[in-house]
């Protein structure tokens, strides 16, 4: 089972990288000791030390999410992780995390490296563990709320539509097949690509809406064909019936839409041609 979109977004993962350090900061400034046991090398030497060591920590953890969570989203270009992965990835990225405190904690105190580091990995992960399973909690959270609004949105559609009793309704699924949105073809003003993701500019009743799903314009292009939609660019299919004006600029050829709030679509010049001829018609 794939984990969610939201942990890839780069908001929610600045967020994470933020609130992990200052949790660690507080919860060691508020609860001491830090290390557990009878007092030893470490302890005495931490407690010595623990306005430098503190910061030292905090900064190690801070870059270590940072490299992580980068390499996290620029891995979910090319695959997206499941749960045994994800919960994999964090672990990785605790112990990584903790290797490197361990290795700072063992030179500037010159005790053991291998010494330390069992005491190391039982606290770090004592701490950690509260803000990782809050982070998981937070982002389960917002998903389950983002899918039933979704349902709610697309029930609210068919309901529309099955009142209009609309031909010609187009289906429009994500890449595992699944339909996320039903609207009248007619209705339809243009598809755009994001990456991996496609924007579907459509009107409902005079109000503009855009509605994303994960798929590519390669995978519509049969869908879009039957559907009316016209392709004007790499990036764009466009809805002729939509289209006021075609206009050339210094900038290239665009097409004028005649709805607000919709900006003029670009128009390649391999598809210029065919544009043209079929808005003449």
């Amino acid at each position: 089972m794939k984990i969610s979109e939201q942990y890839y977004i780069i908001k929610n993962n600045i967020l994470f990288c933020i609130a992990v350090p200052l949790f660690i900061m507080m919860f060691i400034v508020i609860y001491q000791p830090l290390f557990y046991g009878e007092a030893n090398a470490l302890q005495l030497g931490w407690h010595e030390h623990v306005r430098f060591c503190l910061p030292v920590v905090c900064a190690i953890v801070l870059g270590v999410l940072i490299l992580s969570r980068s390499l996290l989203c620029v891995a979910w270009v090319r695959h997206n992780l499941t749960r045994r992965e994800w919960v994999l990835w964090q672990a990785c990225e605790w112990v990584v995390g903790s290797l490197f405190v361990d290795l700072f904690l063992s030179l500037f105190l010159h005790l053991g490296f291998f010494a330390l580091l069992p005491q190391v990995l039982i606290t770090g992960f004592s701490i950690v563990i509260i803000p990782y399973v809050c982070y998981w909690l937070a982002i389960e959270l917002i998903d389950r709320d983002g899918r039933l609004h979704q349902s709610e949105s697309l029930i609210e559609e068919l309901r529309r539509g099955a009142e209009r009793n609309e031909s010609g309704m187009v289906r429009f699924a994500d890449e595992k097949g699944n339909v996320k949105l039903v609207v009248g073809a007619e209705r339809v003003i243009s598809l755009e690509s994001a990456g991996n993701y496609i924007t579907i500019c459509y009107d409902d009743e005079g109000k503009l809406v855009r509605y994303s799903l994960r798929n590519t314009l390669k995978a519509m292009e049969s869908l879009a064909g039957a559907s009316g939609l016209v392709r004007c660019h790499r990036s764009f299919f466009v809805n002729l019936s939509h289209v006021r004006t075609l206009k050339r600029t210094p900038q290239g050829i665009y097409a004028e839409i005649g709805h607000p709030g919709v900006e003029d679509i670009p128009v390649s010049k391999s598809y210029a041609s065919d544009m043209i001829r079929l808005f003449g018609n």
